[in-house]
């Protein structure tokens, strides 16, 4: 199990992440984004469609706050996209979402 706090800082220290419900469903919509991570208290019409995309989905296990500092920012996220995932192992999430040991 991956310490999910950690890759996300590291992802968006190495790779390429868009905070923001609107940027991440954009990003989700036209098939920019490997993975896209919402908050627990993510607007549930904004969780819907994330979860009716074709790009695998995390639901972050705390809230917009939570989220946003593990992401070392000052202020709430409810969702974000990972564009490229850089130096980060947040693709292993992956194998967390589809239960699958080996990837």
């Amino acid at each position: 199990m991956i310490n999910v706090d950690r890759a996300l800082r590291n992802s968006i220290r190495t790779g390429k992440v868009l905070l923001g419900s609107s940027q991440t469903l954009n990003a989700g919509i036209s098939g920019q984004a490997e993975l896209l991570i919402y908050a627990t208290d993510c607007p549930p019409a904004v969780s819907r469609q994330l979860d009716d995309l074709d790009v695998p989905v995390y639901s972050y296990p705390s809230g917009g706050r939570e989220l946003g500092s593990a992401c070392g920012k000052p202020f709430s996220v409810a969702a974000l996209a990972i564009i490229e995932h850089g130096e980060s192992d947040i693709m292993a999430l992956l194998r967390e979402i589809r239960g699958v040991e080996n990837e």
